[in-house]
């Protein structure tokens, strides 16, 4: 630069730095002029001192963005370097055009024009100080180079596949070393991308020589941007590497251990991309080695499969060398973040990233190296042993429950779709079983080890662990023999969640016994068996009895889930008792139960009178009762039977019994509410008179 420019630029920069603290002086207020001489005063009184107040720092000064010298020194080289390349393209077309050059020549043109561009870029940057016209005339020339040698291979044939990838190197190696020493990230971008895309431009993608090539560019490309952390470069540099893989797998079949070396090669080298980045990285989340982790994996699983495959996906073909391969992808990924997370402990994020993904391939091999109940078995315990790595590694609860969760439904989707769908419940299938068994084994595990504080990730998994319980005792047992069984377990549950104290043991008590009496009601015992009688009747007596029986015994055992839940349960099992002995009246007096019939009436007739007269009376007995124990639930309880035989007597009696049954029950219950009403008015009175109701 000549003496008169850097004087003339000196100036601008002072009177820049004039500007600049002529603003900052007004902003404070600082006064230049004189100070004027005032007469002396007498002290003033001594002011209570205040500590000072902080001072706030001064807001930084914006760079203010020169128009000028963004079209002047970056624009005007951009648009130079793009009109060079675009006027050598035409001048070499023109040649061709008219016969001036022949191919050698025109490509020996072209290869002295870009080197000697390069070079002239190269000396204007070092002597004659640092533009953005030297890195564009670089750049240009480094463009050129990597076009007239695809010119010379591709197009030409004048220089062999050899050669021409070595001469990729060299001006990939040229690029990279101008951009380390200037620093210049886009003269690093076209070497090293050029240099990688070289089997792509001389059109040799398909042969061991080019990967051989690839392969140690890749290696020098990962060195040089893991080394000037060239963040998102790294994810074109992998993206080409990952296309011209592509095509090497697609382009003829391969042999198996050839494919898997060539993918583990380059996957390793683009797990270093990543990882090498990371260990330099104190803190912070790698955004592109995220990228560069996921896209690697994805497509190393599914080239992977092809190869393994010869590319046919069907069931004739053998899928042990795919899932094996799989397997190894899922336990380097799993190494590899044991290994960043010793070097890098700050930098858990990858680490993290690099789990998931080892712990979804290992998922996916293990789906396709076993079959049958062995998968969701497989699932179900992973679930339990991976609840404390998970959160040694992680150290967040909620990443246990992704990872814990995704493995237990993981098992119950495949239970449920494949090994026992709900269309199988009830045949009796014990090899199903085993699974939904191993699922409620693997909840109860993790629940265990959950800490206590995190209450709701524990009832959650006890709660898995009830409801598979539930499931599979309907998958194995059927008819009465399903609806005991759950009435066992609902008692079993209830004494359980009393000695523990487990408020999800004692919902999965009130749980069960609502199964038990959703099936009684279903089969064993239905509605219309107060009318037609059960038959048989012996099923009828254990489901009810086996469920009343646990109800009582719940209710004994209540921890008080939540209130009255003891009068419930006692509720429920007084009515499966009544239920029940209101099903062995009708069912005695059905036609072929006895051998004679009482009159001109059907023993049908007689034994729905004898249920309305039961209800009756045993609804008397039951206020009765409630009135001399002074028990408010006795008394509701007996109101709410004498409301139900009314309602038989006048909806049901009128309509179907014959004239003489029905007199006969409507003067029973007549006598009956009016010896209830005399026994409550009496002795509610009673209580009244002795004190207060409790």
């Amino acid at each position: 630069m000549e003496p008169d420019a850097r004087l003339a630029r000196l100036e601008d920069e002072i009177r820049r730095l004039q500007m600049r603290l002529e603003r900052l002086e007004s902003k404070l207020a600082v006064s230049t002029g004189p100070t004027p001489v005032s007469r002396p005063q007498p002290p003033p009184a001594p002011a209570p001192v205040k500590a000072p107040a902080p001072e706030r720092p001064a807001p930084p000064l914006r760079r203010e963005i020169d128009l000028e010298e963004l079209l002047g020194g970056r624009l005007l080289a951009l648009v130079g370097g793009v009109t060079v390349i675009v006027g050598l393209v035409f001048l070499i077309a023109l040649a061709v055009e008219r016969g001036w050059l022949g191919e050698a020549a025109r490509t020996a043109l072209a290869f002295a024009g870009s080197a000697a561009l390069l070079a002239l870029g190269a000396w204007l940057h070092k002597r004659r100080d640092a533009t953005q016209a030297s890195l564009a005339a670089c750049g240009t020339g480094l463009a050129g180079l990597f076009l007239s040698l695809t010119a010379a291979t591709v197009l030409y044939d004048l220089v062999p596949i050899g050669l021409a990838l070595a001469g990729a190197f060299v001006f990939g190696a040229i690029g990279a070393a101008l951009a380390i020493r200037w620093d210049a990230t886009p003269i690093g971008g076209l070497g090293i991308l050029g240099a990688l895309a070289a089997p792509i431009l001389v059109d040799a993608t398909d042969n061991a020589q080019s990967l051989l090539f690839l392969a140690v560019a890749e290696a020098a490309a990962v060195a040089v941007l893991v080394w000037r952390r060239w963040d998102w470069l790294r994810v074109a540099a992998v993206g080409i590497v990952l296309i011209q893989l592509t095509g090497w797998v697609f382009s003829e079949d391969r042999p198996v251990a050839r494919g898997f070396f060539v993918l583990a090669l380059f996957g390793a080298l683009n797990l270093a991309a990543a990882t090498a980045y990371e260990l330099r990285r104190k803190t912070g989340t790698g955004t592109a080695s995220l990228f560069i982790i996921g896209m690697n994996a994805v497509l190393l699983g599914l080239l992977g499969t092809w190869v393994a495959t010869g590319g046919y996906f069907d069931e004739d073909v053998s899928w042990r060398s795919a899932g094996w391969w799989l397997a190894g992808l899922g336990i380097v990924h799993l190494a590899a973040g044991l290994g960043l997370l010793r070097l890098q402990p700050r930098n858990r994020t990858i680490a993290i990233w690099l789990f998931g993904v080892g712990l979804v391939g290992l998922n996916l091999a293990f789906v396709t190296l076993v079959s049958g109940v062995a998968i969701p078995i497989g699932w179900a315990a992973a679930a339990a042993a991976l609840a404390v790595p998970t959160r040694a590694v992680t150290r967040s609860p909620r990443l246990v429950y992704v990872v814990v969760s995704a493995q237990i439904l993981l098992a119950v989707a495949y239970v449920l779709i494949y090994d026992a769908p709900f269309k199988a419940v009830a045949h009796g299938d014990t090899a199903s079983v085993w699974p939904i068994l191993t699922i409620a084994a693997s909840a109860f595990i993790v629940a265990r080890l959950t800490p206590s504080e995190e209450l709701e990730w524990q009832a959650a998994a006890d709660a898995t662990a009830l409801a598979a319980v539930a499931y599979g005792t309907a998958v194995v047992l059927g008819g009465v023999a399903l609806a005991c069984a759950w009435s066992v377990e609902a008692a079993a549950l209830a004494l359980v969640g009393r000695r523990l104290g487990n408020r999800v043991a004692a919902a999965g008590t009130l749980g069960l016994l609502l199964l038990a009496a959703l099936h009684s009601l279903s089969f064993e015992a239905p509605p219309d068996a107060l009318v037609d009688g059960a038959d048989p009747f012996w099923q009828a007596v254990l489901a009810l009895g086996a469920l009343a029986a646990a109800a009582a015994l719940a209710s004994r055992c209540t921890i008080g889930l939540f209130d009255h839940d003891r009068t419930l349960l006692e509720a429920l099992a007084g009515t499966a008792l009544v239920y029940l002995a209101s099903i062995g009246i009708v069912s005695a007096f059905q036609p072929g139960a006895v051998e004679s019939h009482g009159g001109k009436l059907s023993v049908r007739e007689q034994g729905q009178a004898i249920l309305s007269a039961f209800w009756s009376l045993l609804g008397l007995g039951l206020l009765w009762a409630g009135l001399r124990r002074d028990l408010r639930s006795l008394r509701l309880a007996g109101f709410a039977l004498l409301a139900v035989a009314v309602g038989k007597v006048f909806v049901y009696d009128m309509a179907a019994l014959d004239q003489g049954y029905r007199v006969l029950s409507f003067v029973v219950l007549g006598l009956l509410l009016l010896a209830a009403a005399y026994a409550y008015q009496r002795m509610r009175r009673g209580t009244k008179l002795v004190g207060p109701n409790p």
